[in-house]
């Protein structure tokens, strides 16, 4: 039976509220633009599972808020090598259940992903990363992150599609 409390509710409204911000981030194709947005999507994904009491993984996001605006002015390797350590800290000191190292290494993926100076290649490891963080959030049972999770992959797909496959098709005609 679902637990339909006000912290689960809250949970999935800010979820939700992240949906939005995560399709539109990669709709974008400058650098700050992205990030930006992921900054503000990434603090309501953290609320949410600091809510749905998921510790570890509502410090490895919250640190990814910190990331995405590390990446808004650097692809720099070193504070890749920090948010990498950061993000394995985050797991040996708060980790619970086996599925905590699913949104760990689905984030290791996705951290490598944004310090790539490459776009296209960006976008091919956040969307693997996220299809990890999908499955999270199918074993934790969360609707909206689920949802959001895949709405993020999808404008990933789209934004990919738009600014990659779409013009290069266009250039062959």
């Amino acid at each position: 039976m679902i637990d339909l409390t006000l912290t689960f509710i809250l949970s999935q409204v800010a979820m939700f509220l992240a949906m939005g911000l995560d399709f539109l981030s990669l709709q974008f194709k400058k650098r700050k633009q992205i990030y930006l947005t992921l900054v503000f999507s990434a603090s309501l994904i953290s609320a949410h599972y600091f809510l749905l009491g998921k510790i570890t993984a509502g410090i490895i996001v919250f640190f990814s808020a910190l990331r995405f605006i590390t990446c808004m002015f650097t692809t720099n390797k070193k504070y890749l090598v920090i948010f990498l350590v950061l993000n394995t800290l985050t797991l040996i000191f708060t980790y619970t259940e086996i599925y905590d190292f699913l949104i760990y290494i689905g984030l290791f993926i996705f951290i490598i992903g944004n310090f790539q100076k490459n776009d296209k290649l960006m976008r091919k490891q956040m969307m693997i990363g996220t299809s990890l963080i999908i499955l999270y959030n199918l074993v934790i049972f969360s609707p909206m992150g689920i949802i959001a999770e895949s709405s993020f992959l999808i404008g990933n797909f789209v934004g990919y599609y738009r600014h990659y496959i779409k013009k290069t098709s266009k250039k062959k005609n």
